[in-house]
């Protein structure tokens, strides 16, 4: 059983908060991805962002595709350039665990980090994986971040899987701080294969989510 203390799902990124975070960051080199990543993480703790959470919390970065916008432009130049003419650091980018990385080395975490790429449920999943960190006290608390950016895969989507993608995804994110609980579930989740939603959930349960008043506590199933 999980217990949300904090959470926030982010619909969309002003271009103000992305260069604030930038700025405030370093991330000159960063890819959008994990611009994006750290920009969700502000929006939830503006005030507390970057120092706010103790050194041995968990990180879980969770998502459909990862950084897709920088992994085709890293096979694009495997096609166009020569091996020794290939930038570095858009290959670091391109691994799906450097945006964990980033944003553990802004926040100062050194407890378990992952990154999880899941194309039918990323958030249950992750949700899964924390909890079972948190039961087997690996971290005493977890930061969970779900994260969508929007380029050529999500653009294609709608014609190249219709039945699961009926209009383009949205660049969003979604933010929970949690700890293990044994109080009775507030809320059940369950993988969702079958509908267009939000990182894998239903429009309902991305809502049910949303407006729940915390803290509260999720059942996985």
């Amino acid at each position: 059983m999980l217990l949300v203390k904090q959470q926030k799902f982010i619909e969309t990124f002003a271009e103000a908060d992305i260069k604030a975070v930038k700025s405030q960051c370093g991330l000159r080199r960063a890819d959008h991805f994990t611009v994006l990543g750290a920009t969700a993480i502000k929006l939830t703790f503006p005030e507390q962002f970057p120092s706010f959470l103790p050194a041995d919390t968990g990180l879980i970065v969770t998502s459909s595709f990862g950084p897709h916008r920088t992994v085709f432009a890293m096979l694009d130049d495997i096609l166009d350039y020569p091996e020794d003419q290939m930038l570095p650091t858009k290959f670091s980018h391109s691994v799906h665990n450097a945006v964990a990385s980033y944003l553990g080395t802004i926040l100062g975490l050194k407890g378990p980090a992952f990154a999880i790429s899941n194309f039918e449920s990323p958030l249950v999943e992750a949700l899964k994986l924390a909890d079972t960190l948190l039961a087997a006290k690996l971290c005493p608390q977890l930061l969970l971040l779900a994260i969508e950016e929007h380029a050529l895969l999500t653009q294609s989507l709608p014609t190249l899987y219709p039945e699961r993608f009926p209009s383009e995804p949205k660049e969003a994110a979604a933010v929970f701080l949690l700890e293990s609980s044994s109080e009775p579930a507030a809320v059940n989740l369950q993988s969702n294969d079958s509908q267009d939603g939000v990182f894998g959930l239903s429009v309902e349960q991305a809502n049910a989510l949303a407006q729940k008043p915390l803290p509260y506590t999720i059942a996985l199933s």
